[in-house]
């Protein structure tokens, strides 16, 4: 009884509600960072209040980090389920495993990377601490493919061959939520127009550094080096270039940049315990006390202040529950760059040629730029055309049934994959071919297979689907700003999830002593230690 008085009385009593500014809502200790912030970058704050309409300097560094970075990241993610299989030896299956691994770490890490900025080193230092990481990850995944240098062929130790694709998640995802938000610091209240338009090129410069290694690197694999057939050290060397410039040209603008500083405690630990005393003191209140402060995290106001409770409120009671449909949405849609790209290795990737004219053949990681290319197109089409349409119908096209619609039109997607899959096989086996051999002849010389164009609707599907829900996710993070961090870290949460429940659930079904190739015939019966098909049920 004596904790519950003492809780009582520490509790602020309701008064009557008056106006308060935005600074009443602040600790001390954050009215002093942003009086440090002001004093830091006062000279570049009147540069940019003298031009308020131009794009500051500082983002001229920014944007060309950001193309090398995709550059770079997009000329190897979409390459790892081939080179694992034929630079390492791998199955597809265990490829496929490790590739999503990759990709669940690169969505993991960003967790890292956003409280360490937040908290303590800031985003100058964060990017420039995580980007030594990712370049250092690059040159050993370049190495370690030259063929036969860490072990033969078929006899690579797993860990050898993963080794530098961690080093290379935990960079890309340290600097992940850094880049984009360190943009938006280079503008002022006042430019809010011009930080929209440097969030838009932001986009397009990652679409286009996707697009282009797409393109480019795939091709470099086919060329011929150290005796054997593929090239894949010479086709990681030009992202590791590329990116190495990139990491000096954002170094190099470093007198241009604002400077934010870190609020110098851990965010994630400062959340929990505000919670704790909210909790403490909501369950200690009277139900009139309990009434005047309305939500049970603001009794922690005093100590903490508005804004930041404000923050961890949103981040649970708003934010969170997009997290569950997006993970689910991100598990399926991951699975397009092994999925698809096994299903092409048994189709026909002649794109063009006939009698008397050279066959063109396109390798299936150049074949799945046409996502990329549909979403420079769909993005700003929906943005510019369909929504203000709707808009201007009274049609309530909500964010919320943007995303739906877009889950809905993704899964369909895999819908029409999978119709398709029967056909594709019967006719690649036909010709005479072993499924073992499928990755290496990569859609090329087979005129008894499926041309590749029939995947042509299935990848509309999914770009469509992509362009209704992950744009109008994304902007959960920027609006309103106070939202920026919490929004940005759960979509990367929803990745990191769905990327790992995929191969959870194969390397379950796997343990049990089960072929991949004997899982339709079993069709879920008698596997105990395999995941549940519940899971299948969001």
């Amino acid at each position: 009884m004596a904790e519950k008085r003492d809780l009582q009385e520490s509790i602020p009593m309701a008064e009557d509600k008056v106006e308060v500014s935005p600074m009443d809502l602040l600790t001390d200790h954050e009215k002093e960072l942003l009086e440090l912030e002001a004093r830091l970058n006062a000279e570049l704050d009147a540069k940019l209040m003298a031009n308020p309409n131009k794009m500051p300097k500082a983002c001229y560094f920014i944007l060309p980090n950001e193309f090398g970075e995709r550059f770079c990241y997009y000329g190897v993610q979409p390459n790892l389920n081939k080179y694992f299989q034929l630079i390492t030896g791998m199955n597809p299956t265990n490829a496929k495993v490790y590739s999503t691994a990759f990709t669940m770490l690169a969505y993991f890490f960003p967790l890292i990377g956003a409280a360490l900025s937040d908290s303590f080193l800031g985003k100058w230092w964060t990017i420039i601490g995580f980007s030594t990481v990712y370049l250092i990850g690059m040159i050993m995944v370049t190495v370690f493919a030259i063929p036969n240098l860490i072990g033969p062929i078929g006899q690579v130790s797993n860990f050898l061959t993963f080794l530098p694709m961690l080093i290379i998640a935990i960079g890309t995802g340290g600097i992940k939520p850094c880049v984009s938000s360190h943009g938006g610091d280079q503008y002022l209240p006042a430019q809010e127009a011009g930080k929209d338009f440097f969030f838009n090129i932001f986009y397009v410069s990652i679409n286009v550094g996707a697009l282009l290694t797409q393109f480019i690197v795939p091709k470099l694999t086919e060329l011929k080096c150290y005796g054997q057939d593929t090239c894949y050290a010479g086709a990681f060397l030009l992202p590791t270039i590329v990116f190495a410039l990139a990491f000096i040209i954002f170094a190099a603008g470093h007198k241009f940049y604002r400077i934010v500083p870190p609020l110098g405690e851990f965010l994630p630990l400062k959340a929990v315990k505000a919670s704790i005393l909210a909790a403490r003191r909501h369950r200690a209140a009277t139900p009139a006390e309990r009434a005047a402060k309305g939500h049970w995290l603001n009794f922690a106001e005093a100590e903490y202040g508005g804004v930041f409770i404000e923050e961890v409120r949103d981040f649970g009671l708003v934010l969170v529950p997009v997290v569950i449909p997006f993970a689910f949405c991100w598990m399926l849609y991951n699975q397009n760059s092994n999925e698809w790209s096994n299903q092409y290795y048994l189709m026909s990737g002649a794109i063009f040629g006939g009698k008397n004219v050279e066959t063109i053949y396109v390798q299936s990681t150049s074949f799945g730029n046409i996502n990329t290319i549909l979403i420079i197109i769909l993005v700003p089409f929906l943005a510019t055309f369909v929504y203000p349409f709707c808009t201007k119908r009274g049609w309530n096209f909500s964010p919320q049934r943007r995303m739906g619609l877009g889950f809905l039109v993704v899964v369909i997607s895999f819908a029409v994959s999978a119709a398709l899959a029967p056909s594709v096989e019967k006719a690649y086996l036909s010709s005479g071919r072993l499924m073992k051999d499928a990755a290496k002849y990569d859609g090329r010389y087979c005129e008894k297979c499926f041309s590749a164009w029939w995947q042509l609707p299935q990848w509309i599907l999914l770009s469509l689907g992509e362009a209704l829900f992950s744009p109008t996710g994304r902007g959960w993070n920027f609006s309103p700003q106070r939202r920026m961090a919490a929004g940005f870290l759960l979509i990367v949460i929803s990745f990191a999830v769905s990327a790992a429940l995929a191969p959870m659930i194969e390397n379950a079904y796997l343990s049990k002593g089960r072929l991949m190739d004997d899982a339709a015939k079993n069709d879920g019966k008698y596997c105990e230690e395999c995941y549940s098909a519940w899971l299948q049920f969001p």
